[in-house]
């Protein structure tokens, strides 16, 4: 009788620990600035229509909505903050 072949990957319905759970964090707008000049400058060196090509032109997409939305939350945040702080201008005039 031909013995079984020991198994590559765990049996997921014996393990009971729990896989983790991916969060995503917000990195510094800077940061994300920066990794898209990166990617742009790369994508010169790629021959056109390979996969490495959609592959980074596709990361540069990402990055710039992951952008976009830094910025966004990040403004109205702020201006959130300076109203707090300050009071307004339209209450003083007389």
């Amino acid at each position: 009788m031909p013995r079984r072949k020991p198994r590559l990957y765990p049996d997921l319905s014996q393990d009971p620990v729990e896989r983790p759970v991916h969060v995503r964090r917000m990195h510094d707008p800077q940061e994300v600035r920066i990794y898209v000049k990166q990617l742009k400058k790369a994508l010169k060196f790629l021959p056109l229509g390979s996969r490495a090509y959609y592959y980074v032109s596709g990361e540069i997409l990402r990055a710039n909505m992951q952008l976009k939305l830094l910025v966004s939350t990040g403004s109205t945040d702020s201006q959130e903050r300076d109203s707090a702080d300050s009071p307004s201008d339209t209450t003083e005039e007389r």
